[in-house]
């Protein structure tokens, strides 16, 4: 099962300069409460801002054209979307795809499922999401996020599934 997760401003913003624009503990507890346990797909930039380290307890797959990437137990390296499609979507475990925007648009037809946490503020940033037509999706959940306290910025976690 192929899955989309990411966070967005109120204008579709998910990044700037390579980096999230926010600060939502929240969010980040979210995403790790979900993809743990299962696949993560990325790109060379977004891995890059990761510090190039493998997000922990889950398989990390780099798609990429470059081929200096040292593959361990739990990181490894593609160079195609049918390559990843075939070797890494499994029925026992979710294939998350985590960005970057070119990484979505390009598995966007395969897409069965998004978590989307939208952020009910604006941020400056260079990256917005890629064009998503919600009247091909069914609204499956939808949360407020947790206190002003830790999470000062208001956000939903909204869950969507593709309309067969």
């Amino acid at each position: 099962m192929l899955a989309f997760i990411w966070a967005e401003d109120q204008n579709g913003i998910i990044g700037d300069d390579n980096h999230l624009p926010w600060r939502i503990p929240d969010d980040t507890q979210y995403f790790k409460q979900i993809t743990t346990g299962h696949t993560v797909v990325m790109g060379r930039k977004t891995f890059d801002s990761f510090g190039a380290r493998p997000l922990p307890q889950r398989l990390n797959v780099i798609l990429t054209r470059q081929s200096n990437l040292k593959e361990t137990d739990n990181l490894k390296v593609s160079h195609s979307i049918h390559e990843i499609l075939t070797q890494y979507d499994r029925s026992d475990r979710w294939l998350f795809i985590i960005g970057g925007k070119e990484v979505y648009a390009q598995f966007y037809p395969y897409v069965q499922r998004l978590y989307r946490t939208k952020i009910h503020a604006a941020f400056k940033g260079d990256t917005q999401m890629i064009p998503i037509d919600y009247s091909e999706w069914r609204l499956m959940q939808s949360s407020e996020g947790h206190g002003p306290e830790q999470n000062p910025i208001p956000h939903t976690f909204e869950v969507y599934e593709k309309l067969v």
